[in-house]
């Protein structure tokens, strides 16, 4: 069975309480995935792109430990900074995107 909107309710509730909390987090593209059959979690993606200090904002608002953070480079180029927590019953991905050839510095220095 395929998931209904009605059934990411839990998403919107979850993400509009961390918004009431953090009226001030920047705006980022939302992701929702998710399918019964595979799966009983929903997932939200939150994506920024080359916007460290909101990664930042959206980390300490999702209390994930600096540490969680976790970097790669891509191969055609940048890096992606994420890290992963869950609350209430959904798994969210915090992911930035960074256009640039060596680690962002500000995000390497929160997680040393």
């Amino acid at each position: 069975m395929i998931l209904k909107a009605s059934d990411q309710a839990r998403v919107f509730h979850t993400l509009t309480a961390l918004v009431d909390e953090n009226p001030d987090l920047p705006a980022p593209e939302i992701h929702i995935r998710g399918h019964i059959s595979l799966s009983a979690m929903l997932t939200v993606e939150v994506v920024l792109h080359g916007d460290e200090d909101g990664f930042e904002a959206w980390r300490q608002a999702l209390d994930i430990a600096p540490e969680a953070v976790q970097q790669r480079q891509l191969s055609l180029g940048g890096w992606v900074s994420s890290a992963h927590t869950t609350q209430l019953g959904v798994a969210i991905i915090l992911t930035v995107h960074h256009r640039q050839e060596a680690p962002p510095a500000r995000i390497l220095a929160a997680v040393a």
